[in-house]
C-alpha cells in the first residue's frame, strides 16, 4: 500500500499539469480585481452559444495541456458569452462583432493584444507569446507606429497583427509597407498583396490585376478570381453612396478586360432598382446593341419588362426585335405571348393575332393553360 501511494504521489504532478486552460468562474469585475492582485494579464474568450469555431476551440484547443501549461501561470482566463448578461456591454466596449474574438488585456481592462477566429494550439500559443511580450503585442506595435517608427520590421509585424485582429487598417498598412519594397514579385511581397490589399484603387491591387497569370500560377486561378471579386464586392458594400459614374470606374479598374460590359450591365440594374424605367430602357437598348444577348429566356424577360413599363415607340420597337429573337431561339407559348402583346402595344394588329394564335397552340400542345392568351385574342 505504501508503495502504491508513493507511485501515485510521483504521478500526481503529471496529472495536475496535463490540463488545459483553467477559466475564472466569477464576474468580470472580480476577474479584473484578481488579475490586479496577481499581477496577471487577462485572457478573454469572447464567444457566443451559436458560434461553431468557438465550440471547436473549447473542445479541441483550450483543453490542450500545452496551452494550459503556458496560459495558467501567465493569464487570468475568462469565458464570456457576448450575447448574455455582462457580455452584452463588454461586446460594445471592446467592439466585438466577430466570433470568437480572443482578447488579451491588462488588469485595468485595456486591450494589449487581439485576435479573431479559430486558432489551433500552436497558433494560439504563438499569439499568446506576442501578447505577453511588451515589445511585440499589438498595443506595443501600435504605440511604436504612432510614435513614428516606420522600420520594415515594425510595419510587417504590425501588418500581421492587425490582420489577425481583423482590423481594416491592415490594408492601408500593407500599401504603406509595399511602397518601400521594390520587388513586388518576391514571394513574401506577393503574399502580402494577395492576402491584405483591399483597396481596388491601390497600386498594389493594380499590380495583382496586371500580373494575374503569375498570381494564378502561385495561388490557383479560382482563388485569384475569388480574391478579386471579394475586393470588388467589399468595396461596393462599404461605399453604398457611390454614384453611377464611380461604380463604372470601379468596374473598369477591377475588371479591365470586361469592365465596360459589366459597367453597362450595372447601369441597367442601377436604374431598374430605383424604378427609373425610362433610363433603364435606354440603358438596356445601349447595352444590348453593344452586347447582344443569345439566351431566349433573357431576351423574353427583357422584352416583357419593356412591354410592362415602356411607352416610347422607338424603345418598344427594340424590344420587339428581342422578342422575335427569343421566339426564334426557343418556341414556347411564353415567348409568343410576349411577342403578341408587344405587337398589340405597337399597333401591329395582324402580327399580334398571329403571335397570339401561335402562343395558344404551343400552350395546348404542352398541356398548359392558354386562357389568358385566348382572352387577349378575343380583345384584339
Amino acid at each position: 500500500m505504501r508503495l502504491l501511494r508513493l507511485v501515485l504521489f510521483c504521478l500526481l504532478p503529471a496529472f495536475v499539469s496535463a490540463q488545459g486552460i483553467t477559466f475564472h468562474e466569477g464576474s468580470w469585475q472580480q476577474a479584473l480585481q484578481e488579475a490586479q492582485n496577481k499581477g496577471q494579464l487577462i485572457f478573454l474568450d469572447a464567444y457566443t452559444s451559436w458560434c461553431g469555431p468557438c465550440k471547436a476551440m473549447s473542445a479541441r484547443v483550450f483543453p490542450d495541456s500545452s496551452v494550459g501549461a503556458y496560459f495558467n501561470p501567465r493569464f487570468l482566463s475568462v469565458k464570456i458569452d457576448m450575447e448574455k448578461g455582462e457580455g452584452i456591454p463588454l461586446a460594445q466596449q471592446y467592439k466585438v462583432s466577430l466570433y470568437p474574438t480572443l482578447l488579451f488585456l491588462d488588469a485595468q481592462g485595456n486591450v494589449v493584444h487581439r485576435i479573431v477566429g479559430y486558432h489551433n494550439p500552436q497558433e494560439l500559443l504563438a499569439e499568446a507569446a506576442k501578447a505577453a511580450d511588451p515589445q511585440n503585442s499589438l498595443a506595443a506595435l501600435e504605440t511604436r507606429y504612432q510614435r513614428g517608427d516606420r522600420s520594415k520590421s515594425l510595419l510587417k509585424a504590425l501588418l500581421y497583427a492587425r490582420a489577425a485582429a481583423y482590423d481594416p487598417g491592415a490594408s492601408k498598412l500593407a500599401s504603406e509597407y509595399l511602397k518601400e519594397e521594390h520587388d513586388w514579385s518576391a514571394p513574401e511581397n506577393a503574399d502580402i498583396i494577395f492576402r491584405f490589399v483591399e483597396d481596388p484603387f491601390a497600386d498594389a491591387f493594380g499590380y495583382l490585376v496586371k500580373n494575374r497569370p503569375a498570381f494564378s500560377a502561385r495561388y490557383g486561378a479560382e482563388e485569384v478570381q475569388n480574391r478579386i471579386d471579394g475586393v470588388f464586392e467589399n468595396y461596393l458594400q462599404n461605399n453604398p453612396a457611390l454614384q453611377l459614374g464611380q461604380v463604372q470606374h470601379l468596374y473598369a479598374t477591377v475588371y479591365p478586360e470586361q469592365g465596360e460590359r459589366l459597367a453597362s450591365a450595372y447601369r441597367m440594374s442601377y436604374y431598374q432598382q430605383r424604378s427609373d424605367m425610362e433610363n433603364f430602357a435606354r440603358a438596356a437598348v445601349d447595352h444590348y446593341q453593344q452586347y447582344p444577348a443569345t439566351d431566349a429566356e433573357e431576351l423574353n424577360e427583357l422584352a416583357w419588362l419593356f412591354y410592362q413599363n415602356v411607352q416610347e415607340k422607338s424603345l418598344l420597337t427594340e424590344a420587339l426585335q428581342w422578342s422575335k429573337q427569343a421566339c426564334k431561339l426557343q418556341e414556347n407559348h411564353y415567348n409568343y405571348d410576349t411577342l403578341a402583346r408587344l405587337n398589340a402595344k405597337l399597333g401591329n394588329k395582324k402580327a399580334a393575332q398571329k403571335a397570339a394564335k401561335k402562343s395558344i397552340a404551343l400552350a395546348k400542345a404542352a398541356g398548359e393553360d392558354a386562357s389568358a392568351m385566348e382572352a387577349f385574342l378575343r380583345g384584339n
